[in-house]
């Protein structure tokens, strides 16, 4: 992953950014989403149905401290315009390369492992709430956090499960990268425990796998992963079709 300052810098992060990318097949397109890290607590019980109050009332204020929406970037007219709106909303502007528009998940990964870098740096600058995160939580916490994600991930549809699951694949991807064995500890529990709410078919475990490898297919194969679990949920067996002669020729088996 490679994010660039156009406006800003990483010295005195703004705190929200507009992130842009330019299409790997007409690079005067340009697609973007907005990044925003949260300066205050957020209570997260306020936000919820009142059923769900008791499940969510262990949050913690890192849960909801930094994201992006839309989750996958949509196209602006053009890189003026960008420029123009950063310029009158005091907006950053963080480059990070090129994507396919019509690949979401891989887009929707690539934001994630975004918004993890621009708040980590922020993090290191400003301070922010994310002091909470130097204390390990412990049991209890964990575990209760743990029951919080049970409850609202057998109320998710199964779009927003995956979702749900690309954003985790970028944080572990990201953990990855940074050797952080609490994160990346976190984030495979996070996936297996979503992994639950999804079809067997759909090879979390594969995927999990493919994100922690150093081989030099792997982040090619974790794409295909993603992909194949989103043709699933559309139905799209034709795609489906593809992907899984794909991971044929990469020598992928589906073996835990």
């Amino acid at each position: 992953m490679n994010v660039v300052f156009d406006r800003g810098s990483a010295e005195q992060p703004k705190g929200h950014a507009l992130l842009y990318f330019r299409s790997n097949v007409d690079t005067a397109e340009i697609w973007v989403t907005y990044v925003v890290i949260l300066p205050v607590s957020v209570d997260v019980s306020k936000y919820v149905p009142p059923f769900l109050i008791d499940q969510v009332a262990h949050m913690g204020p890192k849960d909801l401290s930094a994201f992006a929406f839309p989750p996958a970037p949509e196209r602006l007219g053009s890189y003026d315009d960008l420029e123009s709106l950063a310029a009158a909303r005091d907006d950053d502007i963080l480059s990070s390369g090129s994507i396919d528009p019509t690949d979401v998940p891989a887009a929707m990964m690539a934001i994630s492992e975004a918004v993890e870098w621009y708040s980590g740096i922020y993090g290191e600058i400003v301070g922010l709430i994310m002091d909470d995160e130097e204390i390990e939580p412990d049991a209890d916490e964990v575990d209760a956090d743990l029951g919080i994600n049970e409850v609202l991930y057998g109320l998710m549809s199964g779009v927003d499960k995956l979702g749900e699951l690309a954003k985790l694949v970028g944080t572990l991807k990201f953990a990855v990268e940074g050797a952080d064995e609490s994160q990346i500890r976190e984030a495979e529990e996070e996936m297996r425990l979503l992994a639950g709410h999804l079809p067997e078919n759909h090879y979390v475990p594969q995927l999990i796998r493919a994100v922690k490898s150093t081989d030099s297919l792997s982040a090619r194969l974790a794409d295909l992963y993603l992909k194949r679990c989103f043709h699933l949920v559309q139905e799209d067996y034709s795609g489906l079709a593809q992907i899984e002669e794909e991971l044929k020729l990469l020598g992928s088996e589906h073996q835990e």
